[in-house]
């Protein structure tokens, strides 16, 4: 009798050590730490390696694009099926915060980062930042005799009709950052109308970013409008393609990561974030992107001179109309 209140005294105890747990956040749980993610599949693939090794939290990924995430978040809160984010658009990072899907930790690992690439309560952190570029076929444009576009100015001119093909911004952080950069940089009446003078030269609107780069590497298309690591990419598997950064100047964007508020998983997202900003994962980072934000390991001033005064509250507080617009304009 005293052996089976014994068995049931213990039984109880480790039941209510497993409740207790899960309260407060299930970190005795095995299950791997979901992550969202809109980065690339090679470099994410890297990435996640990176952070297994260095933290030993395993990670279960999804990948989508910028845009398909964001809708897939709204559709999902509060109670988002991912613990955390890694890799995402700042101007989307501003929109959760505001919308209230982000769990603040201040990270030490972060405290060098200068400011400006981090949220001041924690609650979104800046690992790299990328940019647009064109991406450019030198055979093709041999060809055909085509001019070397230098400017954004310069992709009106007919002699680039069919030529063209550049991101859909409904899909792609790629090319919402070019739309962005657009209508900052002309303002919107000339921003809009130069859009729609574009729109006569493109001949296609992909759902990636990168995908214009591909196309325009293996000679489908002879200037793209994507991103800079893409095109440069390409380059260094030998495809006759170049980057040109038109001399009006081009946007960018930080690449952030955060915690979302409905995690179970609270300790692994911090170990995870901590690992995010260490100087191990950035080198890593930095393989795969031109700049970082942790001092000292990319550093790249001339670069820097080409990129405008990008305003990313101003793309997150009107992406909704823009987007609506662009869909009116140029999705028919």
């Amino acid at each position: 009798m005293k052996k089976s209140i014994s068995f049931i005294l213990i039984l109880m105890t480790s039941l209510f050590l497993a409740a207790c747990g899960n309260e407060s956040g299930g970190e005795s749980s095995d299950e791997p730490l979901k992550v969202y993610t809109h980065n690339d599949s090679e470099e994410m693939d890297a990435f996640v390696k990176q952070i297994e090794e260095g933290t030993g939290v395993e990670l279960d990924v999804l990948r989508l694009s910028s845009g398909e995430g964001w809708s897939r978040m709204k559709s999902e809160a509060p109670n988002i099926g991912a613990d955390m984010q890694i890799g995402m658009l700042h101007g989307f990072a501003l929109k959760a915060d505001e919308e209230g899907y982000l769990d603040p930790y201040k990270s030490e690992e972060w405290k060098d980062v200068p400011d400006k690439f981090k949220d001041p309560e924690g609650k979104w952190y800046g690992t790299s930042f990328w940019y647009n570029m064109l991406g450019i076929n030198k055979d093709i444009m041999e060809d055909k005799g085509l001019d070397m576009p230098k400017s954004w100015e310069d992709l009106l001119d007919p002699q680039y009709k069919g030529e063209i093909v550049l991101p859909d911004p409904g899909t792609s952080g790629t090319a919402f950052l070019f739309t962005s950069t657009i209508l900052q940089m002309f303002g919107e009446e000339e921003g809009w109308d130069y859009l729609e003078k574009l729109d006569e030269n493109v001949a296609q609107y992909t759902k990636s970013g990168s995908a214009p780069a591909q196309m325009v590497a293996q000679g489908e298309y002879a200037i793209g409008i994507t991103w800079d690591k893409a095109v440069e990419d390409f380059k260094d598997q030998g495809y006759p393609i170049e980057g040109t950064l038109p001399s009006e100047g081009v946007g960018y964007s930080l690449d952030v990561a955060w915690i979302f508020k409905n995690t179970d998983q609270p300790e692994k997202a911090e170990k995870v974030m901590d690992y995010l900003g260490s100087k191990e994962f950035m080198e890593k980072t930095a393989e795969y992107r031109s700049m970082v934000t942790k001092p000292d390991i990319t550093e790249n001033e001339e670069l820097e001179k080409h990129f405008i005064d990008y305003d990313a509250k101003w793309a997150s507080e009107n992406r909704e109309r823009v987007m609506e617009k662009w869909r009116e304009d140029f999705s028919n």
